[in-house]
């Protein structure tokens, strides 16, 4: 579904330009999440398009976008992330195969935005559940500014 470049930027601003997950500052090839996935059928088609709302849209880094898919929140913690480090932990050391090398470099990659290391389980906490959003909600003065941006979509 299309996302227009103000509510980009409405949705970069809700946690001051950090990761909704990590709390780490965004990259340039930061991406819009749902929290609760759209999940698309066959037909491409969103099965829960109510879903497609701001206060359902959080920024993610590329990276973790890509790892979480279409899990819920939940899911993503206690499946993914939980158990990552122990995935690290099997990871080969040396290798020739340049697919094992790519999934090694990937399985890194998002572990290191939550500080996840082979000996250091994921907290368990992400970065929404501690800091409120700043702007993007629908509270006080920001309410005509996300219906005005939510109806140009």
């Amino acid at each position: 579904m299309y996302i227009s470049k103000k509510t980009r930027e409405v949705v970069r601003l809700k946690f001051g330009g950090l990761c909704a997950y990590s709390g780490t500052v965004l990259e340039s090839d930061w991406q819009v999440d749902h929290l609760k996935p759209l999940i698309r059928g066959y037909d491409g088609a969103p099965r829960f398009p109510e879903r497609h709302s701001i206060d359902n849209m959080v920024p993610s880094q590329k990276i973790i976008n890509h790892y979480k898919g279409t899990l819920d929140p939940e899911t993503f913690r206690s499946w993914y992330l939980g158990g990552l480090h122990e995935r690290l932990k099997k990871l080969p050391r040396k290798t020739r195969v340049k697919n094992t090398r790519n999934r090694k470099r990937y399985l890194r990659r998002v572990a290191s935005f939550f500080d996840i290391t082979p000996d250091t389980p994921f907290s368990g906490i992400f970065y929404y559940e501690i800091h409120k959003p700043q702007h993007g909600t629908i509270r006080g003065n920001t309410r005509r500014k996300i219906k005005k941006i939510s109806t140009t979509n």
